[in-house]
């Protein structure tokens, strides 16, 4: 850490607590018990029905053969506009720019039957970063879609829910790593979207009748409806940043900068642009007496140390623990905090390989000085390893890992090797690791 620890430290010798009172009284009033992980501890409402962890839906998509065609105009790269936004053509068409590669994703309109039930006008676009550029013309039923059934207007919805991610499994192989991931985090008190499992099926005039495009994930929408349910009221603000290595940090007084790296999902308040400047400002000055005073007054931290805790012992690098992207931030009306919510997860678990794994007890890099800085008081450390026992005997133990992936490998067909042998030898890790601790 050549670049962190030129923070100047508050002296140790009175031997005072270093975390203000604040934060310490956060930190006790911790989230409800861990939920086994075969279960949700949430009972939504809308999506109940759909988002059956080893459930499988069918979905039959009928496009012409001119929207097929301006679908496959899609391009990882180059889209134009605004990352993460959406533009009209001068055709009227609407085009989605992806949010990491600024990829061209036109929207085409589809008649998608979801478990029987009709819709009409649905939008439909290809979506995804390395995914994208990893799929191939010559497979385009291969690919990660983006169902949007409100698009062009039309009303209804499935089970409550009208925005679906639909992933098939172009770098992730075995079609697993996003729905385990997502199960390890929300049982260990972490919001996190739901999954379940899909096979789809095209036709498109003169190119497919009803063919199978194979088994996919549908990934719960990251969304309003999602904050309604997990984080009540849910009228915050969303952030997606992207680009930000070492995460949070001060970009300057003025919003705009704000805007196009942070990516909001909506005009902020006053209140909100000031509240994400002082927050990114505390994270980047470096008075580390002045960081503990005041990080509780901005940060969830207790949800925020599960958040790091769950990335480091699955192994995703490609997450706020790599600082550039793949997480979503939320500012909560409820108490005026910042939350942490994971994305995209199909790098996780031995994609990279197994020596890519990061450490458990100092989960950053070198340029993460949130992580860093919180990690270094000794309240909060002390707090994070309590976290990661807790959520390394109820949850991330290879009894209850191995029955996850024991129900998915019996759902449908075409999964390539699962990521079983990480688990493995990750849950030992953790194992041996707390087993060491006095």
């Amino acid at each position: 850490m050549p670049m962190l620890p030129s923070r100047r430290r508050p002296a140790r010798a009175q031997g005072r607590p270093l975390l203000a009172a604040a934060t310490v009284a956060a930190l006790l009033c911790l989230v409800p018990a861990l939920a086994p992980l075969t279960l949700d501890a949430q009972q939504p409402k809308a999506g109940n029905k759909l988002f059956g962890f080893t459930d499988l839906h069918r979905i039959q998509v009928t496009i012409s053969a001119a929207e097929w065609a301006a679908l496959q105009t899609s391009t990882a790269r180059n889209g134009g506009g605004t990352g993460g936004g959406d533009y009209k053509l001068t055709d009227g068409r609407l085009v989605h720019v992806g949010s990491g590669f600024s990829g061209y994703f036109p929207w085409a309109r589809a008649t998608v039957r979801l478990d029987g039930t009709e819709f009409k006008d649905v939008g439909l676009r290809y979506k995804g970063n390395l995914s994208f550029t990893q799929s191939s013309a010559s497979a385009p039923l291969f690919a990660n879609f983006k169902l949007k059934i409100d698009l062009n207007g039309t009303t209804g919805s499935w089970d409550g829910e009208k925005t679906f991610n639909i992933h098939a499994g172009v770098v992730d192989t075995s079609k697993m790593r996003d729905a385990l991931a997502y199960a390890i985090f929300r049982a260990a008190g972490v919001p996190a979207p739901r999954t379940t499992q899909a096979e789809l099926f095209f036709t498109v005039p003169g190119i497919y009748q009803d063919t199978p495009a194979g088994l996919f994930t549908i990934i719960e929408d990251i969304n309003n409806r999602f904050l309604e349910r997990v984080l009540p009221p849910g009228s915050g603000l969303l952030f997606k940043p992207e680009g930000l290595r070492g995460g949070i940090q001060d970009l300057g007084d003025s919003w705009s900068a704000y805007v196009t790296r942070m990516r909001p999902d909506r005009d902020a308040t006053p209140h909100e642009q000031q509240r994400m400047i002082e927050f990114a400002k505390l994270v980047s000055q470096t008075n580390v007496e002045l960081f503990r005073k005041r990080i509780g007054e901005y940060l969830d931290v207790e949800r925020f140390l599960r958040f790091i805790a769950v990335n480091a012992m699955i192994a995703n690098t490609d997450s706020y623990l790599g600082g550039s992207h793949n997480y979503y931030v939320y500012l909560d009306p409820a108490d005026d905090k910042f939350r942490f919510i994971p994305w995209d997860q199909d790098l996780s678990m031995g994609s990279r390989g197994n020596n890519n794994s990061p450490n458990i007890l100092a989960p950053y890099s070198g340029d993460q000085p949130l992580i860093y800085w919180l990690l270094d008081d000794p309240t909060v450390n002390a707090r994070y390893r309590a976290i990661v026992r807790e959520i390394g005997t109820s949850v991330f133990t290879r009894i209850e890992l191995l029955k996850l992936i024991d129900a998915l490998e019996k759902v449908g067909s075409g999964r390539g090797p699962s990521p079983r042998s990480f688990i493995e030898a990750r849950a030992a890790h953790v194992e041996q690791l707390i087993a060491g601790w006095k």
